[in-house]
């Protein structure tokens, strides 16, 4: 329950002060805070920066009567057990959250905003006014520092990584700046750093080499694993390095248990084993952790449509009960191995094409998200992304695209590749009809353009000419996308 009280420097009635009753105070020097139910306290997205006291206080209008009296300050909570107060800089909404205290006597307030308390912003300056939300500047009102005008209050500028619009949105004083991706964050974010292969895109065999690069994973250290799809291995570059090893395959085509022919999805697990679809082999193998040879764990070795082969292997993940989830491209579907099955289970499409919900059309990259059993496929022919409840139904809720192919902010163009942020929910794909990085936010209906088509600044062109896959780095902090017409791997930095 949310209950409202007011305060003022002069007047105090009860919970509250009825201002109409007061002449000669400006509304300005007014406050007014929603007050959150007891059991609760505030958690913020970075105490170093928003938390701007903790104290003593005698009861919660106290608290907030200190919270009044600091310019700053929009957000605080009390215990009346331990009479502790802090007080906070920033917006309840987008700077951190409300949750459950240890204290059953604790509450949060969040000082509330309206138009009128900022009705004298540009005009002069009055010796007898006082305003506690605006400042005098050159002889008239303006926002206080950290805030902006919205047309309407001066509202709390935001923090790294909140969305935005314009610049003025964005902590200035942190060198914050609104970027093309729509996030607030430092202008030296917008750079890419290649990380695999030779910055000119040639092609090559050496061991800082790629050619035609295609599938990625992340290891638990951070280390990069990419599927060299023409020189038939997987590297693995550790963090740092531009010189890998060879962790699966032997550099020639083959069929032998130490070999691969094309190797295109790649998925790396937590103990660091190694998953490959081997394309033009029509089977997964598995490579355990520093072994030479690897395992068959799904595909007959031969092409075709039934639950125990593939035609074109393209995505793969395997989720944390050892489950292999392979896209079969040609055949319109994605194929479900349980652990030491012989036969699939099919959880998504029918084999056959279409553009219903239950249906794909040449898909690609797949996502899945172990914690709600999210199925996440790049649904390419029909320029879109699908999401299924895996286990619940067949039917696919399409969560970015579907508004046609194209190139606008609500559309994709043959989606190659996905996958979805574990801290924000955000959906990054690899748009590759249209050269680029799109991340769509969870809800969204439309996306932003994070790389791709020179967006982001580098010695080499970023335009991400036949971009394949895309993963995410350890805590989301870099993302990687393969580059297969240019032979390299790019790191595009987070916010």
């Amino acid at each position: 329950m949310i209950s409202n009280f007011r305060f003022s420097s002069l007047i105090l009635i009860g919970w509250i002060l009825r201002l109409s009753q007061i002449q000669g105070i400006s509304i300005g020097w007014e406050s007014s805070a929603n007050l959150s139910s007891k059991g609760f306290e505030f958690s913020s997205i970075d105490d170093e920066t928003l938390l701007l006291l903790e104290t003593t206080a005698k009861s919660l209008i106290s608290c907030f009567k200190i919270c009044h009296s600091s310019t700053y300050c929009y957000i605080f909570d009390f215990d009346d057990q331990s009479h502790r107060c802090r007080i906070f800089e920033g917006n309840i909404t987008n700077m951190g959250s409300i949750i459950a205290s240890s204290s059953s006597e604790s509450r949060v307030g969040s000082i509330k905003l309206f138009p009128e308390q900022f009705a004298s912003r540009g005009q002069s300056c009055s010796s007898c006014q006082r305003n506690r939300y605006l400042t005098c500047m050159n002889g008239t009102f303006q926002c206080q520092a950290h805030t902006y005008f919205d047309g309407s209050i001066c509202q709390i500028q935001k923090l790294l990584g909140a969305d935005c619009i314009i610049n003025a949105e964005c902590r200035l004083d942190l060198n914050y700046t609104c970027l093309p991706r729509q996030q607030c964050g430092l202008a030296s974010m917008q750079t890419a750093t290649i990380v695999g292969g030779y910055g000119n895109g040639t092609g090559g065999s050496s061991l800082n080499a790629l050619h035609h690069p295609t599938g990625l994973a992340v290891g638990v250290d951070n280390s990069l694993y990419i599927a060299d799809y023409s020189n038939n291995r997987v590297l693995k570059l550790p963090e740092g390095s531009s010189v890998g090893s060879i962790v699966a395959g032997t550099g020639i085509a083959g069929n032998s248990s130490n070999q691969l022919d094309g190797p295109a999805g790649l998925h790396v697990d937590a103990s660091l084993n190694i998953y490959v679809a081997d394309s033009n082999n029509f089977r997964i193998m598995f490579w355990q952790r520093n072994s030479s040879t690897g395992v068959e764990v799904a595909g007959s070795g031969v092409s075709g449509s039934t639950l125990n082969k593939f035609s074109t292997i393209a995505g793969l993940f395997v989720d944390l009960q050892g489950n292999i989830y392979v896209c079969d491209s040609s055949n319109h579907r994605v194929m479900k191995f349980a652990p030491n099955a012989t036969n699939a289970v099919i959880v998504a499409g029918t084999g056959a094409a279409g553009n219903s919900s239950y249906q794909l059309n040449t898909p690609y990259g797949i996502y899945f998200d172990d914690v709600k059993s999210y199925l996440y496929v790049a649904d390419y022919n029909n320029h879109r992304i699908q999401r299924y409840t895996v286990g619940m139904s067949i039917n696919g809720t399409t969560v970015a695209g579907g508004n046609g192919g194209g190139s606008g902010s609500q559309q994709l163009y043959l989606p190659f590749s996905v996958c979805v942020s574990k801290i924000t929910n955000a959906i990054y794909i690899v748009d590759s009809g249209n050269n680029r990085v799109q991340r769509w936010n969870s809800g969204a209906t439309s996306g932003v353009t994070i790389a791709g088509n020179d967006a982001l600044t580098s010695n080499y062109s970023t335009s991400l000419s036949g971009a394949m896959d895309i993963r995410l780095g350890i805590n989301d902090s870099n993302l990687f996308v393969s580059e297969m017409n240019y032979n390299r791997v790019w790191r595009f930095k987070l916010v």
